[in-house]
């Protein structure tokens, strides 16, 4: 009797935390573990992880890896698709690392790499806020900052299958320079880590935050500045105030590029409250050109945090598993 693979395997692989999954072909979520990433303690800490959490989702779902049809893994930065490996990620410190390799010979399943804005594009357009669309993009705000491109029912990767690099696009030529290479990155300006590190300079400083004073400046994250946020706090407010003026100016490129018909706004740092969100439109609405932005809805992530996992596994999970690229070609 032929075992049916009804099943497959997302991981995103994120700077801050390892998110996996075990999706169904209706692209529900039968269980999922989340560890911290902590890229610090080095490659070999984090692909053991990686691993583990694989094992931990079979395990704790009691399905076996002979209905799994793959694993999909969503990840940032510079990949090949081909080799299945990270090219360079610098969130996580890696530099030609073939994890397409080590998950696939660990578990004797297919192994396909996506970058992760890429893959919550298809997971926004085949199960979430873009169904039935065929212009969306897709824009993510976490720990970094990237985009991933549905043009005309295809899916834009690119020659290196690296499209998307919004986090890296220049706002300021003349900013401080970027992991990248460039100077002034959009990504220095608005993610995670950036908003907690102006909200730190701004407390040493001097400035006062009733809200975030209750905690030591080191404990200070992007998820405290929501929170500050959403009580009001007036520090809290004008970092993302600044923040928003910055990702619409951004957001208002895209579109004027790709003309598209949906912008899909998730990741973490997008996530608390909708303060952020609100003013970034607000931006886009007064800065781009009329009749494009008439043509444009900016709507939150449906998915939320589980849109890199959902797009991860739907390379296995839609035309009979075909490799990523054919996803171009893939219709809702």
């Amino acid at each position: 009797m032929i075992q049916e693979k009804n099943y497959a395997i997302g991981l995103d692989l994120g700077g801050t935390k390892i998110l996996a999954a075990l999706i169904d072909e209706q692209g529900r979520i039968v269980h999922k573990t989340t560890c911290p990433t902590l890229a610090a303690e080095g490659q070999e800490a984090v692909i053991g992880r990686i691993l583990s959490s694989v094992e931990t989702v079979l395990t704790e779902s009691g399905i076996t890896v002979t209905s799994v049809r793959g694993v999909g893994i969503a990840t940032a930065g510079v990949i090949d698709t081909k080799a299945n490996k990270v090219l360079y990620a610098n969130n996580l410190g890696w530099e030609h690392v073939a994890i397409g390799q080590i998950v696939s010979e660990r578990f004797g399943l297919p192994v396909q790499l996506i970058n992760d804005a890429n893959a919550a594009a298809v997971a926004e357009w085949v199960f979430g806020a873009g169904k039935g669309t065929d212009n969306v993009i897709y824009v993510t705000v976490s720990t970094g900052v990237g985009a991933g491109f549905i043009s005309d029912g295809r899916l834009i990767t690119g020659k290196g299958d690296s499209a998307g690099e919004f986090g890296h696009i220049s706002i300021d030529p003349d900013g401080p320079p970027c992991a990248c290479g460039n100077r002034g990155c959009l990504e220095n300006y608005v993610s995670g880590p950036t908003l907690a590190k102006i909200a730190r300079t701004r407390l040493a400083n001097g400035e006062k935050s009733a809200f975030l004073s209750q905690y030591p400046l080191e404990q200070i994250t992007a998820k405290e500045i929501g929170e500050g946020v959403m009580q009001g706090d007036p520090l809290c407010k004008d970092i993302h105030l600044r923040a928003s003026r910055d990702l619409g100016a951004g957001i208002t490129s895209l579109i004027h590029l790709f003309n598209p018909e949906l912008i899909v706004v998730g990741g973490g740092v997008m996530t608390t409250g909708d303060y952020l969100f609100a003013e970034t439109e607000k931006v886009v609405r007064e800065r781009a050109i009329s009749r494009m932005a008439e043509q444009v809805r900016l709507v939150r992530s449906s998915l939320g945090g589980e849109a890199g996992v959902l797009g991860a596994a739907g390379l296995f999970l839609h035309r009979n598993h075909q490799p990523v690229r054919a996803l171009t070609q893939l219709q809702t």
